[in-house]
């Protein structure tokens, strides 16, 4: 049946159900998936850590890589004023990334991939950015609704374009990271099943099916990366508009 159905693999299973009082801590292969992960990689940023020499090793190289990548996302795009919020960013970047890659591993479960993740997260960075910048801008916060240098004719229709097109922003974060995680891994599942059919029917063919299948797994690598690159990057264009007036 799994080979049959490519959406089978999205489904969330309850492992174990139990209640501590009222609150339900019951465990299903999402929370399992996700609990792992972070379990995963607070050893190895922990071992990074301790393991910590003059000439950087391979984990050093790695973290110091993604460091560099989530600071010069900041820098391009708020500059020294976002460099509190560089240690939340690379977290998330880090979590998505690892949500991302984990649904590859056969038989496990791609968190990214369900948009009430996607969007709850969207939104929650949505509604923090808001605060943070009438906290930080006050009033002038409303300004990226009034483009400068505009006719006064053609402001009004450009204020309800802006608030429109902000007010979009959580959906379109949420909706392009659980699309992208959900076509490719329905794409690969799909193909990954051909493979195996040609096994038995036909095993000249296997080859190249192994070849596309291999080929498209590694896409799938690359294009995890991109997604947990560009959320982030949105992420800073955003914080931008808090953090910085027009």
């Amino acid at each position: 049946m799994y080979l049959t159905n490519p959406f089978e693999q999205f489904e969330i299973i309850l492992l174990f159900r139990d209640f501590a009082g009222s609150i339900d801590v019951s465990l299903t292969n999402l929370t399992l998936t996700n609990s792992v992960g972070i379990i995963l990689l607070i050893l190895f940023l922990s071992i990074v850590v301790y393991s910590m020499t003059y000439l950087p090793n391979n984990g050093q190289i790695i973290t110091e890589g993604i460091y560099l990548l989530i600071y010069s996302i900041l820098h391009e795009q708020t500059g020294k004023k976002g460099y509190p919020y560089l240690p939340h960013l690379a977290t998330i970047f880090l979590s998505i990334l690892l949500w991302n890659w984990s649904g590859l591993i056969p038989f496990t479960f791609t968190v990214s991939s369900h948009i009430v993740i996607t969007i709850t997260i969207a939104l929650s960075y949505f509604i923090a950015w808001i605060i943070i910048g009438f906290n930080t801008i006050g009033r002038k916060f409303f300004d990226i609704f009034c483009p400068r240098n505009m006719p006064s004719w053609l402001l009004p229709l450009l204020v309800v374009v802006e608030f429109l097109s902000f007010c979009l922003r959580p959906i379109s974060l949420g909706v392009r990271l659980f699309a992208n995680m959900l076509a490719g891994h329905i794409l690969l599942h799909i193909l990954a099943g051909a493979f195996l059919y040609l096994m038995n029917a036909f095993i000249l063919l296997a080859i190249p099916a192994y070849t596309i299948v291999t080929a498209i797994g590694f896409l799938e690598l690359g294009i995890g990366f991109l997604q947990a690159y560009i959320f982030v990057l949105l992420l800073a264009i955003y914080l931008k508009d808090s953090l910085i007036a027009h």
